[in-house]
């Protein structure tokens, strides 16, 4: 009998996750599609010459509670790309009034050190903390803002990784979805939340070591494919026609659409479309960090909302950035320049530096736009659904991403494929 053939459309970490998966299982061929000359989907890496260095679309760290993409990483043997940092928690730096702090939690499940006003945080106390709990049942049409406390801790605490977990401010973010990744830290201990960067890039840390693995087990992987249009009959997939080509499906083939959420929509009759995106910019900056700098500094009242010290550049991101996305590019880097100046220590000379816009860094993390996002199975028995924005207990995010790849790959190996 001749082995099925499932289709994966979309090289980005859902379905280069699938593709892996799928792979492993020995149980089919694994074909995977990517309408660029590149894989990584959003999140990938290039060479800029103006730097003379590969930098990446954003700023794509991991942390030790995100099971999914860890365990890839390990499986990858790609740990050695990656850069972990020697104690949990997140260094802060507040722009308003000059003062830098550190989130300092124990290792262990027993969260003693928020008895420890010195590991909590400037400013924080222990019910500012406690009040957190509220995120854990809040109602699926709950706002962070309607339900963690506002004053220092809002500014200090929740703003801020609220925009880094939901790139959303917590006026707008879903308390759902926040209370979902807070779960995920609290269940993991304090080590939980151990900030993991590329060393150099990420494409060389995930993407890269990824690919190499799809190919030593098999994976056809065909760039410059874009997919037009679905054929199907009554309950069943029956071709994908591409710009150039048409691939009829077989009895037991199958699709795994790990494309973007608004292509996906526009490929299946009656799904909905997102009602929106949320926009991002990184700044990249040709300068060394200082040998004892942090690779990760939260920024709170500054330019910018997240600083990462990689070993040849220094980055930094601006969240929920929509309203900064008309700046010019010069006066951007150069006023984010300034700040991490302060941070660090260096010249406020302003160096060699690249923006990178990310209009569509992710999908909006609002209670409306969570009620809206598609399961992985559709009504099609050989048709699946991968990617950041499938259904999901998180946001959409890299662990999201890499989690629905391996459900979507298991959906189909569970149902006989």
């Amino acid at each position: 009998m001749k082995r099925a053939v499932v289709h994966v459309v979309g090289a980005g970490a859902g379905g280069l996750t699938a593709a892996r998966v799928l792979a492993a299982s020995g149980r089919c061929d694994v074909i995977l599609h990517e309408a660029s000359r590149h894989p990584g989907g959003r999140r990938r890496s290039f060479y800029d010459e103006t730097l003379g260095l590969d930098i990446d679309t954003g700023n794509y760290p991991l942390i030790s509670a995100w099971t999914a993409a860890r365990s890839l990483v390990e499986a990858l043997g790609a740990r050695g790309e990656w850069r972990e940092a020697p104690e949990p928690g997140v260094a802060f730096a507040d722009f308003a009034v000059g003062e830098r702090w550190r989130l300092r939690p124990n290792v262990g499940r027993l969260p003693w050190w928020l008895l420890a006003p010195k590991r909590r945080g400037s400013h924080l106390s222990l019910a500012d903390y406690c009040a957190g709990r509220r995120l854990l049942s809040a109602g699926a049409d709950a706002t962070v803002a309607s339900v963690a406390p506002g004053g220092a801790a809002m500014e200090r605490l929740w703003r801020p990784l609220t925009l880094a977990a939901l790139n959303c401010a917590p006026e707008t973010a879903s308390a759902r979805l926040a209370g979902a990744v807070l779960d995920e830290l609290v269940r993991a201990g304090g080590d939980g939340l151990r900030i993991l960067t590329p060393s150099e890039s990420f494409g060389r840390a995930f993407v890269d070591p990824l690919v190499r693995r799809l190919q030593r087990d098999g994976v056809t992987l065909r760039f410059e494919r874009r997919l037009m249009a679905l054929e199907f009959e009554s309950q069943r997939l029956a071709g994908l026609e591409f710009e150039h080509d048409r691939i009829d499906l077989g009895p037991r083939d199958a699709l795994i659409l790990a494309t973007p959420w608004a292509t996906a929509a526009a490929l299946i009759p009656g799904s909905q479309a997102p009602s929106g995106f949320s926009a991002a910019l990184t700044v990249h900056y040709g300068a060394e960090p200082p040998p004892k700098a942090p690779a990760v500094v939260c920024a709170v009242n500054g330019p910018f909302d997240w600083l990462f010290a990689y070993r040849t550049r220094i980055s930094v991101t601006i969240k929920d950035a929509a309203a900064r996305l008309e700046t010019p590019l010069e006066a951007l880097a150069a006023e984010c320049w300034g700040a991490v100046a302060a941070v660090t220590g260096l010249s406020d000379v302003l160096p060699a530096w690249r923006v990178v816009v990310s209009r569509r860094a992710g999908c909006l993390s609002t209670p409306e736009e969570n009620a809206r996002r598609p399961a992985c199975r559709t009504r099609w028995r050989n048709l699946l659904l991968a990617g950041g924005h499938v259904e999901s207990p998180l946001p959409d995010s890299l662990e999201a991403a890499v989690r629905s790849g391996e459900t979507a790959a298991r959906a189909w190996l569970a149902d006989g494929g």
